[in-house]
């Protein structure tokens, strides 16, 4: 297999990229992550290789950062990642080019797409300027899609050429800077993360139907007499697909959340793509 994407998708966002870098790319693989996150002994076969996530709190998804300072990259002689995200500024890139630093490898080429966001409003603490929370307008979250795919079409031709760093791209220089400062401020804050946890729960209009058990991807959720249990020595991937893809909104966040005004799941990805990440 020539190219390689692994990705790391809760509510389809970043599976929807994935899935269009493949119809452009061709020879392409996409893997999950999340399947082989706990697991040792992974190692790409792809000559390019490349990463798709959403951004959390300006970096990737920790178990992203778990499964690439596990996996073993030596075949690739081209590594590029897409981050997902719903504005926020982003490191990344910064912080991926460290991990793959240790490896004897680079990052050659890094991309950011935005797309319409869909954390639950309340979870994050402060709301971006710029930032469209779901219910969105349905010519917004279009645009969005507009854009993205127009924006893949260039990063399809930069991925098959394996342009480094290219100029119309987040550049380096006084750039890296500000993020090394950035993220400097924003260390404690990561390691936090990784303890933090969301009080989700579900009120008395859940069905018990098990579409939350069955995309939770880190299978923290159990379905215990009809009814989802949150185990608490799992450790929650903050990935939100619970939430989302609750056909009643039943799940909610105690204190932060407890509107049903509409969940944003990504229109062309299905329950059965989400959960399959961990099977």
């Amino acid at each position: 297999m020539s190219t390689e994407i692994y990705y790391f998708s809760g509510t389809g966002n970043s599976l929807h990229v994935a899935k269009e870098l493949q119809k452009r790319i061709p020879d392409t693989k996409l893997i999950p992550m999340v399947k082989y996150v706990n697991k040792d002994g992974l190692r790409t076969t792809g000559k390019t290789v490349g990463f798709v996530f959403p951004v959390h709190m300006m970096t990737f998804p920790f178990p992203v950062k778990k499964f690439v300072k596990k996996l073993d990259v030596r075949s690739a002689n081209y590594i590029f990642t897409v981050s997902v995200k719903g504005g926020t500024f982003i490191l990344s890139d910064l912080h991926m080019a460290k991990i793959l630093k240790r490896k004897g490898k680079r990052l050659d080429c890094y991309f950011d797409l935005k797309m319409p966001y869909n954390s639950p409003t309340g979870v994050m603490p402060v709301r971006i300027p710029g930032m469209i929370d779901y219910p969105a307008a349905e010519t917004e979250i279009s645009e969005l899609e507009s854009n993205m795919q127009t924006r893949l079409d260039v990063i399809k031709t930069i991925v098959m050429s394996k342009e480094v760093k290219p100029k119309d791209d987040s550049p380096y220089g006084f750039s890296l800077l500000l993020k090394k400062i950035i993220s400097a401020l924003m260390a404690p804050f990561e390691i936090l993360k990784e303890k933090n946890k969301i009080n989700y729960y579900a009120d008395s209009t859940c069905t018990g139907c098990g579409i939350c058990e069955k995309v939770c991807l880190s299978k923290k959720i159990k379905l215990i007499d009809g009814r989802p249990v949150w185990q608490k020595h799992v450790q929650c991937f903050f990935c939100y697909a619970c939430f989302a893809y609750c056909p009643a909104q039943s799940i909610l966040v105690k204190k932060l959340y407890t509107e049903k005004q509409g969940r944003y799941v990504n229109p062309d990805v299905s329950v059965h793509e989400i959960s399959s990440q961990n099977s």
